[in-house]
């Protein structure tokens, strides 16, 4: 008697996963090749085909008679770290403005020492409000933008963020190029769409006109700084041709650079924090001779975070919930080998939800808190909830329109 075959003997590991993305120049047409290949975690791809039930009557006590082919549109979703090279992608697929750069000013040098926990810095060198610098090297490098300038030779430059590392005076002072995004909301207010690159080890699957769904980010004291990213597309096609396939040398940003403002006011009591970007992407139907949908349709955008703070005297930040005070955050976060930065910035905020917890052996306030729409953290018309900037040493816009 023949035994039974229970397969080919093959399986295929998950570390041999590979996934890159690039902008969309039209939307639904594949691009030549992934803009960056992206580090991933627990990729998950899922075909959403629909299947229609023939229910019709037909003599027998049976409901459904036969499945037809209907609509099919694909989703995938991954969890990574925010490498700052390739990050933007993700936020203007999100937000949908074009990448306002500011250009990286030129090298130069500490007029004097920094100390740390300083506030300025003396620069040698021409620096206005709005550049994006970095000094010290691995593994006491750090990155900040500037603020406010005052002076000429030296240059004294208020930072957003206080000094983390005593730096000495002569050390070497590198500009890097920023990129500023915010909500879109001219033309049909869509984000561009993306095309999509996944090799799961078995064959690679290319999807396009991929949009972004959400967009999270997260981190705490003492475990990486965490994105999650979903988005909807066209259905993958396999066996697609293997693109050329290099990683940069990015780091993604150790948990301890990060660093909360509230009112311009650093805060160090901060134990997590969140902040999530959703769009609330729609497949949209429409009879177009194949089993593709028309648009995959970005609706409006929502803004939301957490915050979880160590009890302070006062309960200040149980107060700021209470009394409806509405004030500035930012979230910051650097690169400390290749010196690039995340900005989430909101001019006004509130504190919506907030408790104590005593869980725990100390006392914790869980802060849940909206950003508000301004003119001032809008690029594209309208008003937006956030600013986001990213600098690192990319010299070119990642999105033009």
């Amino acid at each position: 008697m023949a035994g039974f075959v229970g397969g080919t003997g093959t399986s295929y590991p998950v570390a041999g996963t590979q996934l890159g993305l690039a902008l969309e120049t039209v939307r639904g047409t594949l691009e030549s090749a992934p803009a960056y290949m992206f580090p991933v975690r627990e990729p998950k791809y899922e075909p959403m085909q629909a299947y229609i039930p023939d229910q019709t009557l037909q003599g027998s006590a049976v409901k459904t008679y036969d499945e037809v082919l209907g609509m099919r549109y694909d989703k995938h979703g991954w969890s990574s770290y925010p490498y700052l090279d390739s990050f933007p992608l993700l936020v203007i697929g999100e937000l949908g403005s074009t990448d306002t750069l500011v250009t990286a000013i030129a090298a130069t040098t500490l007029s004097s020492a920094a100390t740390a926990g300083a506030s300025t810095v003396s620069l040698t060198g021409t620096v206005a409000a709005g550049d994006w610098i970095t000094f010290g090297t691995y593994p006491t490098l750090e990155t900040h933008l500037v603020k406010s300038v005052t002076g000429a030779g030296p240059y004294v430059a208020t930072l957003a963020d206080p000094v983390v590392f005593a730096q000495a005076s002569g050390a070497a002072v590198t500009g890097l190029t920023g990129h500023k995004m915010s909500l879109l909301n001219t033309g049909q207010m869509q984000p561009p769409s993306l095309s999509l690159w996944d090799n799961d080890n078995e064959q690679w699957r290319t999807m396009t006109a991929c949009q972004l769904d959400e967009l999270t980010i997260k981190g705490n004291a003492t475990g990486m700084v965490e994105s999650t990213v979903t988005l909807l597309g066209n259905p993958a096609v396999n066996n697609a041709t293997a693109p050329s396939v290099s990683y940069t040398g990015t780091r993604a940003p150790a948990p301890w650079t990060f660093g909360f403002q509230l009112g311009g006011t650093q805060l160090t009591t901060v134990e997590d924090w969140e902040i999530s970007f959703k769009r609330s992407t729609k497949e949209v139907p429409a009879v177009t001779g194949t089993q593709e949908y028309f648009q995959y349709f970005a609706d409006v955008l929502d803004v939301s975070g957490k915050l979880t703070f160590v009890e302070q005297s006062g309960s200040p930040y149980l107060a700021n919930y209470l009394n409806g005070t509405e004030e500035s955050i930012d979230f910051t976060i650097f690169d400390m080998k290749a010196g690039g930065a995340l900005n989430i910035h909101s001019t006004e905020a509130f504190f919506t939800v907030g408790s104590l917890e005593r869980g725990s052996e100390y006392v914790k306030v869980p802060i849940t808190f909206d950003p508000m729409p301004t003119s001032t953290d809008a690029l594209a018309g309208g008003v937006s909830p956030v600013l986001v900037q990213v600098a690192n040493s990319v010299t070119t816009q990642y999105w033009a329109g």
